[in-house]
């Protein structure tokens, strides 16, 4: 906000995620973070939620969210961030694991089990174009060949972006962002 060509104290900057959140949670808080936070002034979002839908738990086949609940869960957040802002943008679940680290995942504070495939996140991908397509709400992917997204830019865990991989999706998100603070 500070650095060349920066925009000052014209905007706040809020990160309202929190580890293994769903869109249900989103959807839970959302309006009240808005209501407490807000300024009632322009409001941009950028959502990344979705990839937590997409796993397993404790089992394979355990899932947090069917494909039809997940596009019914997203579709609600989606309205809802339409309807209570200026500007959306959706960071797409659909980026790439390393499931050899992911299959399973083991939680290293309560040494549960989490399932994630690359399989399901496209799947669940796939819903998300299709919804912003419908709503009218901007999306942003890894447009990225799998094997090079893996070995460059996934963290040591092989879930989550490493350093590079946030400045990648950064780097698609801020020509996007430009065009909303700018106008």
């Amino acid at each position: 906000m500070y650095g060349e060509n920066g925009v000052g104290m014209e905007y706040e900057i809020y990160n309202f995620g929190k580890t293994n959140a769903t869109i249900d949670f989103v959807v839970d808080t959302f309006p009240r973070q808005l209501k407490d936070y807000g300024r009632g002034c322009k409001t941009i979002v950028i959502a990344a939620v979705g990839g937590n839908n997409a796993k397993a738990q404790e089992r394979p086949d355990n899932f947090v969210s069917t494909p039809e609940e997940y596009e019914s869960e997203m579709r609600e957040l989606l309205m809802m961030l339409k309807q209570n802002s200026d500007a959306q943008i959706l960071v797409s679940s659909s980026g790439y694991v390393d499931e050899t680290k992911t299959n399973p995942k083991i939680n290293p504070l309560t040494g549960g089990k989490s399932y994630f495939t690359n399989a399901r996140r496209q799947q669940f991908g796939k819903i998300d174009k299709k919804l912003c397509g419908e709503i009218g709400i901007q999306l942003v992917g890894v447009d990225i060949d799998d094997k090079v997204w893996l070995e460059k830019y996934v963290y040591e865990d092989g879930l989550h972006p490493n350093q590079a991989g946030y400045q990648l999706i950064f780097e698609s998100i801020r020509p996007l962002l430009d065009e909303h603070l700018r106008v």
